[in-house]
């Protein structure tokens, strides 16, 4: 971790993903306390995250392929300065009482993000390797999170205080700085792809996974990770204090700057565990554990128990994210680190659009007390059945490397490892 600080091209990954983020999730939470005053509707609220994340679901196969491209560079450059304009016209349009063309434009943006969100991950498999990969892939993120705890705390700021337009303008800013930073990393090219691929990125991920127990255990802990998580997380940020507790704008920033605080916490435990965070009962304890503390968090009589709780959530939250992403950077190879993450992406998003509406739409028919338990049960449910499928296609595989083993010598057939690096 310590030669990382020296590195310029991780440096600047940082810095981008920093800035990028920060802007990001100050517009996310403007607009969506700003939904939740205008309409009382939690659904209401909830929809400009989701909206946000269609695209990159429904155009994954599109995601791949740009994230993809040889001249990555140029590729996130075009998509944070893009991601910039689109904010501006969220502002003029929202403004305007646009609802339909703000949540359009979120559609647009969502895409951007999406090839930004798998094209830094691409990246950063094709500058390093070795042991430099391990620490990169176990810190990179941290960025992020960094940046969307600046970014809550700032839109619990600026909220009431600027004019929706100022925040869609300081949001475009920081999408071109983040750009001037992509620019100066080096154009990395990816070396050619002789893998077979078919006509879907998720198609090929499945393919890829079902010979590789490892790679589809990593995958589906990031899916689940982000979407039950984080899409609660979405939800539950604005509505626990203001919907559950009845407090107002106040009580949301005080909510994020406890969140901003886990949730780098939580990041900066993987590297720190070092060798403990590629345990294979790491990511599983980690998730079971965030299904137990949401609910928890949702049952708080006070704000005080309210944070507490939330905070412990969100650090077992990011533990579990930040350990299952640097798994699968670390299992995937240079040539299926695009499809492997731009499908994962996807899942991801997938669940947290679905997660998060069902949260806000629970939250009108029934208090947020009995909405957390919902999502954690549900949480809890998904963590067994990934096990379970990783576990028999271990199985299988290894039954079939003994099936095409000569007798003579199965001694010596070839065993399947799992993503712990362990013999099974």
């Amino acid at each position: 971790m310590k030669g990382l600080l020296h590195d310029r091209n991780f440096l600047l990954i940082q810095a981008a993903t920093l800035i990028s983020a920060t802007g990001s999730f100050m517009l996310l939470l403007a607009v969506s306390a700003e939904l939740l005053r205008r309409s009382g509707s939690g659904l209401g609220a909830a929809s400009v995250f989701a909206f946000q994340w269609i695209l990159p679901v429904l155009a994954v196969s599109a995601v791949r392929r740009i994230a993809d491209q040889p001249g990555l560079r140029r590729v996130l450059v075009l998509a944070e300065l893009a991601g910039g304009a689109l904010s501006l016209a969220i502002g003029l349009l929202l403004t305007a009482d646009l609802l339909p063309l703000v949540l359009g434009c979120f559609l647009l943006r969502g895409f951007g993000e999406g090839v930004t969100r798998t094209g830094r991950v691409v990246l950063l498999r094709r500058l390093f390797d070795g042991p430099r990969l391990a620490a990169a892939a176990s810190s990179f993120n941290i960025a992020f999170y960094t940046g969307a705890t600046l970014g809550g705390v700032a839109g619990g700021l600026v909220v009431g205080r600027l004019p929706l337009t100022e925040i869609c303008a300081l949001d475009a800013a920081s999408f071109v700085v983040a750009a001037l930073c992509w620019r100066a990393l080096p154009d990395a090219r990816g070396s050619t792809d002789t893998t077979k691929r078919s006509s879907g990125a998720i198609r090929d991920a499945l393919r890829l996974m079902a010979g590789n127990p490892a790679l589809l255990r990593q995958a589906g802990y990031v899916v689940l990770s982000t979407g039950i998580f984080q899409g609660f997380h979405n939800a539950a940020r604005t509505l626990l204090p203001m919907r559950g507790l009845g407090l107002d704008d106040r009580a949301v920033m005080h909510l994020q700057v406890a969140s901003g605080l886990a949730i780098i916490l939580g990041a900066v435990l993987v590297p720190l565990l070092g060798g403990l965070s590629r345990r294979r009962w790491l990511t599983p304890c980690a998730c079971a554990l965030a299904c137990l503390l949401l609910v928890a968090a949702s049952r708080a009589p006070g704000l005080g128990l309210l944070i507490a709780a939330y905070l412990a959530f969100l650090v077992a939250f990011e533990l579990a994210f930040t350990a299952a992403q640097a798994g699968l950077i670390q299992a995937a190879t240079t040539s299926q680190m695009a499809t492997m993450q731009a499908a994962a992406n996807a899942g991801g998003t997938a669940l947290v659009i679905l997660v998060t509406l069902a949260t806000g739409g629970l939250a009108d028919l029934m208090p947020m007390a009995a909405v957390g338990p919902v999502i954690g049960v549900a949480g809890l449910t998904l963590i067994a059945g990934l096990e379970l499928v990783a576990r028999r296609t271990r199985a299988m595989l290894s039954q079939a490397m003994l099936s095409t083993t000569p007798p003579s010598t199965r001694r010596a057939a070839p065993v399947v490892a799992d993503d712990s690096g362990e013999a099974r």
